[in-house]
């Protein structure tokens, strides 16, 4: 697949997401439809999420890097885009049980990135 073809499907993916959100946000009752419309709403907005950080964080080093090779910051961004998502999802989570609290926010953040820094060291050695 060319480097083209994966931001067309991207974009692409990323609109449907979106859309698909609004439609659940939109359409789903959540005290009739149970934990199908938290499981929808909250896949969605993964989905959604996922592909607008992906997709940001790449436009934005291609246009700030020109040396760097395509495929390198599509995989790159591709791995901020699950980290920053696993991040946000993990406080809306947290917030809707109320379990929010400074630590157990610190606590994700540690987490995520520890597991950046096991990328990172794995990538130099």
């Amino acid at each position: 697949m060319s480097f083209h073809r994966y931001l067309l499907f991207m974009a692409i993916a990323t609109v449907a997401a979106w859309i698909s959100w609004a439609v659940v946000l939109n359409g789903v009752d959540p005290t009739r439809s149970g934990l199908l419309g938290f499981v929808l709403f909250y896949l969605t907005l993964l989905m959604a999420l996922f592909g607008t950080i992906s997709l940001g964080e790449m436009l934005y080093r291609l246009w700030r890097s020109k040396e760097e090779l395509a495929s390198r910051i599509a995989v790159r961004s591709f791995r901020h885009g699950i980290l920053l998502t696993i991040l946000f999802m993990s406080s809306l989570l947290l917030f809707s049980q109320g379990w929010f609290r400074w630590w157990t926010m610190l606590l994700v953040v540690v987490i995520v990135g520890l597991i950046e820094m096991t990328f990172l060291s794995s990538r130099d050695s």
